[in-house]
């Protein structure tokens, strides 16, 4: 007797619990086209092919199951024409059945058959970037093959990252097509992000408080520039007095309080994320990169069961897939305000573990096998909490890890976080453009507060508003400088954006000017607000000196001018006469004379 079995493939982002297919009763072959519309809608076409691989064993029916897709204008056939199909609906889950018209009956007959369905939601455009979610593909059986084919139009950009990368790509016509094996897609899916750069507008407020009966300075954590984001600030009210560049590349802005004081700081500005580093952003003293490897308090880097399994994994891939893994993420714990439990809490209790914990494991990890590594605290976009979740109660923030990677210069952001709660998208290779670092821990694993900390005592308040921005700010690279002759100038960064390698020259055509040797190399980085004070000493280069004299300061392609008084005559006269008179003194004494002689 002849066996009959319904078929079961999966499509989708969650789990799928299917039977599974013997590799022994068929050979499956795919091939899959995801086309993507102008508008962001899609168009799939499955063609799939069934081989039986026993004289007693055929298929019937073929089912679908996709989960966060919504599916329209369904259609099916195979070689005995139209097959109606049959569609269900649950929760987010949508299923779409198929009786075949034909079943293929006998050892190596196949059975040829075609879906094709409209999909809303592959595609969305966020802010700058068109975000693109082919959802993983489940498929229960060993002996599945065939391609997969993703075409975008040309329209949406320049390819900022995929994952997993395609065996190949080209263009047609207006359309990007991009060539996968479909056991690339197996498990993960694809993701792709298109755009040269996102855009974040974000207003922060900062809630400071001095309780005592003294003045007080402090300092808050303005989200910086790193090598994937460049931060433009509008406006920062009240302005600091300062601000001031850390050794983990936080900006610093300094603040003074009164006795008893509240103040509410309110940020507005703009962030660029970009998905691959900037080529000329700042690369650390080797000193700080060292720095980066130390034990601190939630990362015990010489604790025996840290070290142990550090010696296992020699690499940032390794440590990464161990702890996407080895933990398991508790959404529940997000809402409870939870208690940091640090790495080694994390790797002996691994089912507790949230953002915090994968990224305090990652670190504590790579410092113990030898590798710099960091913590940023920031802003994540996700439209699906349990998906991508966040997981700092305070407005919601986001921690996901850095690794310094000698042979390109620069810090490497990965989310294991994020790795875990896809089922593996991959988010090492490559992270996306919705990652907007507040604060950087290197040298403290818990130090500075990133912004969203700094709360109000008295009355609950959402701190944090960042959203999608749909035109860019304009730089404004602006300094001013103050005098303060004849002993400092100061320069000060009036612009949104940080500057870079200033190198400030002082002249006179009738001073002579010393700069000490630290104020004679470049601004490294003059952040917005900031303030660089730069001594020097000024002496007249011609005697009896009575005029102004005029000091030019050129900095960042402007020019700054200023009159000085120095009084040459007082000291060049005294000098002079104090000369001469010691001259007429010498040669009185040694002059021979000649005395008469007394008769």
């Amino acid at each position: 007797m002849k066996r009959l079995l319904a078929v079961c493939w999966g499509l989708f982002l969650g789990l799928c619990a299917c039977p599974v297919w013997a590799e022994e009763n068929f050979t499956i072959n795919h091939q899959l086209h995801y086309e993507i519309h102008p508008n962001g809608s899609a168009t799939v076409n499955q063609e799939i092919s069934l081989t039986n691989q026993l004289a007693d064993v055929y298929a019937t029916r073929y089912s679908l199951t996709l989960q966060e897709v919504s599916v329209s204008n369904v259609s099916a056939s195979d070689a005995g024409g139209p097959i109606q199909p049959q569609i269900s609906r649950q929760g987010r889950e949508t299923t779409v059945a198929l009786v075949f018209n034909q079943p293929a009956v006998g050892k190596e007959k196949t059975l040829r058959f075609n879906l094709n369905y409209d999909a809303l939601n592959l595609a969305q455009k966020n802010g700058q970037v068109w975000e693109i979610n082919i959802p993983q593909l489940v498929l229960e059986n060993a002996s599945t093959n065939g391609q997969m084919t993703l075409a975008v139009p040309t329209s949406f950009g320049r390819l900022a990252l995929m994952r997993p990368a395609p065996l190949k790509s080209e263009t047609r016509q207006g359309v990007n097509l991009y060539f996968f094996d479909l056991q690339q897609a197996i498990g993960n899916g694809v993701n792709a992000n298109f755009g040269e750069f996102q855009i974040f507008d974000f207003v922060l407020t900062y809630h400071l408080d001095n309780p005592t009966h003294s003045q007080i300075s402090t300092e808050i954590a303005l989200p910086p520039d790193t090598a994937f984001q460049q931060v433009l600030y509008q406006k920062l009210t009240p302005p600091p007095l300062n601000v001031r560049l850390d050794n983990d590349g936080n900006w610093l802005a300094q603040y003074q309080l009164r006795a008893q004081e509240k103040i509410n700081i309110n940020a507005m500005g703009q962030a660029k994320i970009f998905a691959t580093p900037q080529n000329d952003f700042l690369i650390p003293h080797a000193d700080t990169i060292k720095r980066n490897l130390a034990s601190q308090t939630y990362w015990p880097v010489d604790h025996p069961l840290i070290q142990a399994k550090a010696k296992q994994l020699t690499t940032p891939r390794a440590i990464y897939d161990f702890v996407v893994n080895h933990l398991e993420y508790r959404l529940d714990r997000v809402a409870d305000d939870p208690q940091r439990l640090g790495a080694l809490a994390a790797l002996q209790n691994p089912q507790q573990a949230i953002c915090t914990e994968f990224t305090d494991l990652f670190i504590a990890l790579a410092r113990a096998a030898g590798i710099p590594a960091r913590e940023i605290n920031g802003f994540a976009y996700t439209t699906n909490a349990a998906v991508r979740p966040l997981g700092m109660i305070t407005d919601i923030l986001h921690a996901w890890p850095e690794y310094w990677d000698e042979s390109r210069q620069v810090w490497i952001p990965v989310d294991p976080t994020w790795g875990k709660t896809t089922n593996g998208v991959d988010y090492f290779s490559k992270t996306d453009m919705n990652h907007f670092a507040f604060a950087i821990h290197g040298e403290q694993s818990n130090f500075p507060y990133p912004a969203g900390s700094y709360k109000a005592t008295d009355t609950p308040s959402k701190d944090v508003q960042v959203e999608f921005g749909q035109k860019l700010v304009d730089v404004n690279s602006q300094v001013a400088v103050n005098f303060q002759l004849p002993g400092a100038i100061t320069i000060e960064n009036t612009g949104r954006n940080a500057l870079y390698y200033l190198k400030p020259q002082v002249t006179s055509v009738t001073l002579r000017i010393n700069l000490p040797e630290s104020s004679s190399k470049n601004i490294i980085v003059l952040p917005p607000f900031a303030k660089q004070k730069i001594q020097l000493t000024l002496a007249s280069l011609k005697p009896f000196n009575f005029q102004d004299n005029l000091v030019t300061v050129v900095v960042n392609g402007q020019s700054f001018r200023q009159t000085v008084k120095i009084y040459a005559f007082p000291w060049q006269v005294a000098a002079g006469g104090g000369g001469l008179i010691l001259l007429i003194i010498i040669l009185f004494l040694t002059r021979p004379w000649n005395y008469a002689k007394k008769t």
